[in-house]
Formats: structure tokens, C-alpha cells, sequence
């Protein structure tokens, strides 16, 4: 019951106890006379009447004041008092409460209690120094579990066994989002969001993974050790993934069950593409070479048997031999394009140490040729380059040699210039070769660059501003090669090795211990997922046409507010923006234009709100927004909807102000970008986090109680 309605049904009270008292007092005078007393008195009624009347008043007007005084300085600020303290002791302990209007006696116990929050503070901090250094070593682990996934090559996605994700990485967000040229409505339509919380199966198909994880079932029922499925799966984009699932276990009952996958998630595209173009390739040298062979042999075989042929029959068949040379020599040239082709879409730029390289490439030239190869480098000189393509060039030039020169040996040596260069001298002393072989050599297609052109071994070095020159011997013969390359920016190398981009890897792994799908209602506050959002407008009239200029979202899962999975979309209203809007909000009309209109941004939010329950701070405001965009876009919000402001209200009854800088500042949030969708979207998660625990104070503990409680909100009427 609200404190105004008590002080009127007390004072009420009060005042038809008094009355009554009164009345019955004159009823029963009355009855105890006589009458001829009876009679007189009534002829001296309208002379007695008017000073007890006039005393009645009175003392229903003192008595009134001295109620209102005992609300005033007593009811409403021990209320206001109870409200203070459980904003100290449940989440704010530097906040204390101040009492203008209150009593002395009240003001003393609130110093009282002020004082027992300062010897609160100094308990909390005590006991926050020895959690922090508790978890001094789990956050090490955390730190160490972060920056290992994010240095891991492929997408890493945890999983529950509902499907449930628990953690990913920055590489499995990447291969989600690798269709940059596709519009935003029809990407969300066709393909789900990856975040915490949210299910595997819309993003990936349901029916490989359903049966990776009952294989795995089967097989750890069976005693099978090292359990790994592998599948391959294709995207809506094109994207070919291969995903290799692994089992996690935990101990229920003295028994290991499974709790969860690990999916590794490697893009295959370009190697499968690769593949294609070389069994096409191959297959090619093998169907469509095979008529000119034979035309060939068949000319020769007619030339061979038939010495006396005229001349006209001998051109036919030297004619048909030179046009079958010449098919041939034009599907050896596609064949090497097409091979530059496939040698690309296995190429990858990487830092390496010279020595390692070295190695590399006198084991491949040992393996595939009979030479022998010496190789040498100092310790600590990095490079930075395609590795496999200057592999299959050296080799390439070992092959040129083995079998149309006498070398037996190679020398490789990678030194350092005083320019602080590379350089890269390989020779074969004992044996020569002419330059145009090491031209044939250098001008072999070798690659292709990202427009598709191709790319031969002096060009790849030229495009690594290097340079490579011949090693001559007095008779100009050829022996050796020097190639040179230009010195590496050691930061440029070291921040290329240690890059960990914002919160590399995101995880929530209390999302283990969930009991399966409840009831959406009867979801701990705690518990649900929420989609915390907010808008900026043109206006503060959504009926009359004022429109959405910026969309603010983020998510939060088991109380964590998770800063890498927003919405900060400007939107181009298509309408005119008042000069007093924009100094609200800051937003210049200028930026406005070229952005995505409102129906391209609100199905990519319908699907980052998708099993989630919407917040706002005065949200009937913003959800009047988007129910008017409901017939131009097609798109229903039937999300459960929280209002911080209609909480706060409910919970602070007697505080003077709910508004969201109000709030935050008893809530001890601090406002940052307040007035941009996303500032205040991030500010009102922050204030829902810290209500949660006052509402359970209050007894509201699940979604349902909390909507009950809103709608019983004087603020729940407003309507726009």
C-alpha cells in the first residue's frame, strides 16, 4: 500500500473516531435529560451549537497537522531511510542517504546508518584486496585462455549440449560475417547471429550436428577414447567449413557424460576451389591432350609408312602435326596458369626466421632431387614472405639444374647487409649454367596477385621490394643467383606476432549449469538474456511522424554486459531534423544521409533481439517506435519488454526523481555518451544489473513477477 493512500485512510480514521466520539457523547447527554430539560436545551441549540462545532474543527485541523507532521518528518523519511540502506548494502555501499525534511531523531539514525555503511566500505574493501588476490590466478588463466584462442588459426565455438553457445573466438565471428557485399535484411534473414547464449543450429545446420553428437554419445558408451567427429558443411555464402567436434566431459554421479562440444571451424573454400582447378587441370591433360597425341601419331605413323607421299600429302600431315604442337603448347600454358592459380590459393604471407626457412628448403630439394645442399644462416634474422611459394621456387631452380646441368651441390647462405637487408645467395660452384635457363627460371608463372593477374617468381620478389641478380664466372656462365630483400620494421614484426584484438575470445560458462529450456516467465531475473536497447529520434512524436535516427543495442548474459556484441547503426529518417532535436542529441543531419533507412536496420535487430528480453528505459516511448514500423517492414517485436523506469518506480517509491541520470547516480553507474543510442543503451544494462538484487529484495524474482509489478506502476499508463 503507497504511503499517501495510508495517510489518508489514517487520517481518516482519526478523524471518525474523534467525530464519533463526539456525536455519541452529545447522543447520550441528550438521552439523559428529561423532557422539559430536553425542551430548553433545544431553545438554546443554535447558541451552544456554534462553539463546539468551531472546537471540532479545531481540533480535526490539529489533529490533521500533527498527522501530516508525523508522515512528513517521520513515515515517508524512514521510508526513504529503508530505501537508502538497502541501496547501500545491495549495490551501491558508497551511496548514503540524506534527509532534508526529517526529524532529529531520524536524522540521527541515519547518521547512524551512514556510519555503519563507512565501516561497510572499509569491511567490503577488505574483503575485495583478498578476493582480488584469489583470483589473481584465475584471471591469469582467463588472460592466458584468451590470448591462445585468439592466436588460434581457425573459428572456435563451445557448445553445450543444447546447443547453447558458451564461448568463441574473434576467427569464428569472422567466418560468419564474410559477406560483406550482401544486404543486412536478407544476411539476417538467411543466417543467425553468433553470441553467448544464443543456439548453434542458426548458424549452423541442425541435422550434422545432431548426429556428430549422437555418434559421440555412441562411441564414449562404447569406451572409445579420443573422440572426434568430422564434417563438412556449406554456408548460405558460399563458405565450405570444415568442422571437426570434440567432446568435453563432466563427472555426474561417478560417471564421465558428456557436458559439451568443441568445434573447430576451418574454411575450406579456397583449398576445395584450389583442388577443383587441379583434378581439372589433370583431368584435362588427360582427356583433351589425348586427340592431339594421336593426331600426331597418326601423322608420323602415315609418314613413316609411306616414304613416297606427294608433297601435297606430306604438308597435309606436317600441317596437322604443327597444329596438334601448337594445341599442346596452348594447353601447357593454361595448365601453368592454372597451376599459378592453385599455388595462390594455398599461399599465405607470414613472417619466418631465415635459419627455419633454410631448412625447409634443403629437406624438400634433398627429398624430391639427388642433391646434396649446404645451407646456412645466423640465428634471429626474420623475413617476411610467402614460405610455400619461395619453397616451390627454389625447388623449381634445383629441378632446372638436376636435369639440365651437372650440379651436385647447392650452397644456400642468408646473411644480413649493413643496410640491415637479406641477403639470399644461392650457388652451384661446381657446375654453370647460362643465364637463359635462370631467365626461363624467374619468368615461370609462379603465382597470382589479389586481382587475379599472374605473377612469376622476379615479380613476386619486385612486389617485396627486393631484387634479385645473376652470379657470373669469367666465361659469363651463370653461378649463382643473390637475392635481396629489404629490411623488416621489427615493431611492424612484433606487433603482427602479439596482436590480440579487444577481447579476443568471449565465454560464459555458467551457462553450463542450466537445467535445459524453462518457461520464459519463470526464468530467474538473473538467469534471462537480454537484448538492452535505445533510440534517437527526430522528435518526440512517433504518431505524428517523428522517425528513428540512431538504433543502440548490447546484450547481456548471466549479468555480464557483453561489449563486443552491439548495435550502433545511424539510420537516415528521409525526413527533416529539427535544430532542437540535434541539440539533444548531437546527431548533425549531415551524417544522416547515405545511411540504411529504417527497414534495412530493424530486421538485423529483430534477429540480434531474437530469444531475448527487450529493455529500455522508458521503453513504451521506443517500442512505440518500432510497433508504427511494423507494416513497412513486416517484422512484430513479440519480446518480453522491461522498463528500468517502471522498476526503479516500483522498487524507489519514495525517491524524487527516475529518471536515468537519477537512477544512475543512486546505482553508483557512471553516464558516459549519454544521449547517444548506444551510450544509453550500455547505462540502462549497467542500472538493470544493479536492480536485479533490489527487485529480489522486493520478492520479485522471475520475469513474470516483474512484469506483474511494472504494470502496477503509476508510469505504466503513459502512453505516446
Amino acid at each position: 500500500m503507497k504511503p499517501s493512500f495510508k495517510y489518508w485512510i489514517f487520517l481518516g480514521a482519526i478523524y471518525f473516531a474523534v467525530v464519533s466520539i463526539m456525536v455519541a457523547c452529545l447522543i447520550g447527554s441528550w438521552a439523559s435529560l428529561n423532557d422539559s430539560q430536553q425542551a430548553a436545551l433545544g431553545e438554546m441549540f443554535s447558541k451552544l451549537v456554534p462553539f463546539p462545532l468551531l472546537g471540532t474543527i479545531t481540533i480535526l485541523f490539529i489533529i490533521g497537522a500533527l498527522v501530516n507532521l508525523l508522515f512528513n518528518d517521520y513515515i515517508i523519511p524512514i521510508l526513504k531511510l529503508a530505501e537508502s540502506a538497502r541501496i547501500i548494502t545491495s549495490v551501491n555501499p558508497k551511496h548514503r542517504a540524506t534527509l532534508k525534511n526529517a526529524s532529529k531523531e531520524i536524522q540521527y539514525l541515519a547518521e547512524i546508518i551512514n556510519q555503519s555503511a563507512d565501516a561497510f566500505t572499509e569491511l567490503q574493501q577488505d574483503v575485495a584486496g583478498k578476493i582480488a588476490t584469489a583470483q589473481a590466478t584465475l584471471n591469469e588463466e582467463r588472460t592466458r585462455l584468451a590470448a591462445l584462442m585468439s592466436e588460434l588459426p581457425h573459428g572456435v565455438i563451445v557448445c553445450n549440449t543444447d546447443g547453447q553457445v558458451l564461448l568463441y573466438n574473434q576467427q569464428a565471428q569472422e567466418i560468419f560475417t564474410q559477406d560483406p557485399n550482401q544486404s543486412m535484411d536478407h544476411k539476417d534473414h538467411e543466417q543467425g547471429l553468433l553470441g553467448l547464449g544464443r543456439s548453434i543450429f542458426s548458424i549452423l545446420e541442425r541435422d550434422p550436428i545432431v548426429h556428430g553428437l549422437e555418434m559421440l554419445h555412441k562411441c564414449h558408451q562404447s569406451g572409445r577414447s579420443k573422440l572426434v567427429n568430422h564434417s563438412m558443411m556449406t554456408l548460405h555464402t558460399g563458405l565450405c567449413l570444415r568442422v571437426n567436434m570434440a567432446p568435453f566431459f563432466v563427472e555426474q554421479e561417478e560417471k564421465k557424460i558428456i557436458s559439451g562440444v568443441v568445434l573447430t571451424l576451418e574454411d575450406m573454400t579456397q583449398q576445395i576451389e584450389a583442388d577443383s582447378r587441379r583434378d581439372a587441370l589433370i583431368q584435362s591433360l588427360i582427356d583433351d591432350q589425348q586427340k592431339d597425341l594421336e593426331d600426331i601419331r597418326d601423322s608420323i605413323s602415315n609418314i613413316l609408312e609411306r616414304p613416297k607421299l606427294n608433297a601435297d600429302e606430306l604438308h597435309a600431315y606436317r600441317t596437322r602435326i604443327d597444329q596438334a604442337c601448337h594445341s599442346l603448347q596452348d594447353k601447357v600454358n593454361d595448365a601453368r596458369a592454372n597451376y599459378a592459380l592453385h599455388l595462390h590459393a594455398l599461399s599465405k604471407t607470414e613472417n619466418v626466421m631465415a635459419d627455419n626457412l633454410l631448412d625447409v628448403i634443403s629437406k624438400n630439394i634433398q627429398e624430391r632431387f639427388n642433391l646434396k645442399v649446404s645451407a646456412l644462416a645466423p640465428h634471429g634474422i626474420w623475413m617476411q614472405l610467402d614460405s610455400y611459394s619461395m619453397v616451390q621456387a627454389i625447388s623449381h631452380l634445383a629441378g632446372l639444374l638436376n636435369s639440365q646441368t651437372d650440379t651436385k651441390e647447392l650452397l644456400m647462405t642468408l646473411t644480413s647487409n649493413d643496410q640491415n637487408e637479406a641477403e639470399f645467395v644461392i650457388s652451384w660452384p661446381e657446375a654453370s649454367a647460362g643465364i637463359d635457363l635462370i631467365e626461363t627460371w624467374q619468368s615461370t608463372p609462379l603465382i597470382t596477385d589479389t586481382k587475379g593477374n599472374l605473377l612469376n617468381f622476379k615479380d613476386t620478389i619486385e612486389n617485396l621490394s627486393g631484387r634479385i641478380s645473376h652470379l657470373l664466372d669469367e666465361e659469363q656462365k651463370c653461378t649463382g643467383v643473390l637475392i635481396i630483400f629489404p629490411p623488416i620494421d621489427q615493431d611492424r614484426r612484433l606487433a603482427m606476432q602479439n596482436a590480440v584484438e579487444h577481447r579476443p575470445v568471449s565465454y560464459e560458462f555458467d551457462l553450463f549449469n542450466r537445467d535445459g529450456w524453462q518457461e520464459l516467465s519463470q526464468v530467474p531475473l538473473s538467469k534471462l538474456t537480454y537484448v538492452v536497447f535505445d533510440t534517437e529520434t527526430t522528435g518526440l512524436n512517433p504518431s505524428q511522424g517523428d522517425e528513428i535516427i540512431q538504433l543502440g543495442a548490447i546484450r547481456i548474459v548471466n549479468g555480464q554486459l557483453l561489449y563486443n556484441e552491439v548495435i550502433d547503426q545511424l539510420v537516415d529518417p528521409k525526413r527533416f531534423v529539427p535544430p532542437e532535436s540535434v541539440a539533444i542529441h548531437g546527431i548533425d543531419p549531415a551524417l544522416l544521409k547515405g545511411q540504411p533507412t529504417i527497414d534495412k536496420v530493424l530486421p538485423h535487430f529483430h534477429r540480434f533481439a531474437e530469444n531475448s528480453t527487450l529493455v529500455a528505459h522508458n521503453a513504451a516511448f521506443d517500442m512505440r517506435f518500432l510497433e508504427l514500423q511494423e507494416e513497412k517492414t513486416g517484422l512484430v517485436f513479440t519480446n518480453p519488454v522491461l522498463d528500468t523506469l517502471l522498476l526503479s518506480s516500483i522498487i524507489h517509491p519514495n525517491q524524487d526523481s527516475h529518471s536515468l541520470e537519477g537512477l544512475a547516480e543512486r546505482l553508483n553507474v557512471t553516464i558516459v555518451g549519454r544521449h547517444t543510442a548506444l551510450g544509453d543503451a550500455i547505462v540502462t544494462g549497467e542500472v538493470l544489473i544493479k536492480l536485479i538484487p533490489l527487485l529480489e529484495a522486493h520478492e520479485i524474482y522471475t520475469l513474470a513477477d516483474a512484469l506483474a509489478a511494472s504494470s502496477q506502476s503509476p508510469f505504466a499508463r503513459v502512453a505516446y
